[in-house]
């Protein structure tokens, strides 16, 4: 009996881990960067410089090649016609398993939600981000804007690290268009009474001591109670704010059959959506807020100082930005409309080629819901695949001179030739970021209303970006530029 127990409970074991060995004899035929015990790759994640290594042998490894963190073995897909394969595809949309150790930090909103739950938010919340209701964030950005401008103009000939100011002024709009509240209320910085700035992301600190990536363990520590006590403080503040804003509602009637132009939150959209939609509830609002107000500051805050920083260090860029801005406006000092957004061409290719270079969000991943064929190389169902944009924009068989600044490279006619897969700095296919054209409207509203009346120019010794990767690319030691009021003497003569 004792034997028929053990074989039984044997085939059970085969069985569970039929997969993963699969997955195990796929992976031992790939090549890829050098392991260490126990660790596999971690140890060059938490050092910052896998992203780096991945970038410069990739060539070596092949069109396919893998990855070890911790004992988990996983896909790396750099070529833009195999990501394709993988993010165009509804089932492929399950995210792999560490994005559950971010639940604690962002909460389960979008960027980490089951599939199924995903699919449910999405569907709600895309018309949040419909060109109509972004036209009401358009104010938002422009007085947010304008308030960083003057504390730029204040620095008028000194050097100064651009990504504090563009950070203070991101969390500004956030505060404002997710939340609801007038961030013009709070006369500095230190009076910041929200939590959205008080946490960490532990998810470096878990990767370094792989048993604390078992909750259960973790949740016993230091660490994750300090990280549980954070999620509470945003749950409780957010809370308090959907509380208010149903208030508001109740009062001055509701957002979505208001045809009236009027400032606007999400927060105010969701607890709409909630009145409506049951099935989205007041716990689904409280976790979306947290995910896009954290999820949004590091990502357009980075991109946003980065392209500031790269126009400084590329004068003609900078100028044809300059010129472009002086043909939409002339001499009216209004604020800028969505259909003067959509005319910066020239700013707009200048982002795009900043987030080619500098991409937000380096890494991300997928668990394949099927056999997918690339090449010779079959990827069992149930394989976690990384997707890399840092690496894939530095191809140099799609982007010649990976490394350059070259903002042409996003002309209409430049674009139409290239892969569509090949720049992803907001994944792409169905479960892309569905905040980007809220942080591009963002980016070119900051952008332009800084360009006008400030001039930004290189720190000699400061000209390079040393980016250091975590869960967002970020610039060690800042990004550093002189920043000179615009003379406008001075501007027509480098426009002639």
């Amino acid at each position: 009996m004792w034997t028929y127990l053990a074989f039984v409970v044997v085939i059970y074991i085969i069985y569970a881990l039929k997969n993963y060995i699969r997955i195990l004899k796929f992976i031992f035929t790939l090549n890829g960067p050098k392991t260490v015990p126990i660790l596999g790759n971690a140890n060059a994640v938490l050092e910052g410089n896998l992203m780096q290594r991945m970038t410069n042998e990739a060539q070596s490894y092949g069109r396919v090649f893998r990855i070890w963190l911790t004992l988990l073995p996983y896909v790396v897909l750099v070529e833009p016609k195999d990501i394709q394969m993988v993010l165009s595809s509804m089932k492929h949309t399950r995210k792999i398993f560490f994005y559950k150790l971010l639940d604690n930090f962002l909460g389960k909103g979008l960027v980490t939600r089951d599939v199924n739950k995903w699919k449910v938010h999405r569907r709600i919340l895309q018309p949040a981000f419909h060109r109509h209701v972004l036209e009401r964030f358009a104010g938002t950005f422009s007085e947010c804007a304008d308030r960083l401008v003057d504390k730029l103009l204040e620095k008028d000939g000194k050097d100064i690290n651009v990504t504090v100011f563009v950070n203070n002024s991101v969390y500004d709009i956030l505060i404002e268009t997710i939340l609801g509240t007038s961030a013009s209320q709070r006369s500095n910085d230190s009076e910041d009474d929200t939590p959205f700035r008080k946490g960490q992301v532990m998810v470096p600190y878990r990767f370094a001591r792989p048993w604390l990536l078992i909750d259960w363990i973790y949740r016993l520590t230091a660490a994750g109670k300090s990280e549980e006590q954070q999620q509470k403080d945003l749950f409780d503040f957010c809370f308090q704010k959907m509380k208010e804003k149903r208030e508001f509602l109740q009062k001055n009637g509701s957002l979505i059959t208001d045809s009236t132009p009027r400032k606007t939150s999400l927060l105010e959209y969701m607890v709409e959506i909630n009145e409506k939609n049951p099935r989205f509830t007041e716990r689904d609002i409280i976790e979306e807020c947290c995910t896009f107000m954290l999820a949004g500051q590091d990502s357009v805050g980075t991109a946003t100082a980065m392209t500031l920083f790269l126009l400084a260090n590329n004068p003609k860029w900078q100028e044809r930005c300059v010129a472009e801005l002086n043909e939409i406006f002339g001499d009216d000092r209004r604020s800028p409309t969505m259909q003067d957004l959509r005319e910066m061409k020239c700013l707009d290719m200048c982002i795009k080629e900043s987030l080619r270079l500098y991409p937000s969000v380096p890494l991300f991943a997928r668990t394949l819901g099927e056999d997918v064929r690339l090449g010779k190389h079959v990827i069992p169902a149930g394989c976690g695949v990384f997707i890399a944009p840092y690496c894939t924009h530095r191809l140099p068989h799609h982007f010649p001179d990976p490394h350059d600044f070259k903002p042409e490279r996003f002309s209409p006619e430049n674009s139409e030739r290239r892969h569509p897969y090949a720049y992803i700095p907001f994944s792409a296919g169905p479960r892309n970021c569905i905040g980007n054209k809220f942080a591009t409207l963002e980016m070119k509203s900051v952008i332009s209303a800084i360009l006008k009346k400030c001039r930004l120019e290189p720190i000699l010794g400061k000209e390079k970006v040393i980016a250091k990767f975590r869960m967002t690319v970020r610039a060690h030691g800042g990004l550093w530029v002189k920043v000179r009021a615009r003379d406008k003497q001075y501007e027509s003569k480098q426009l002639n």
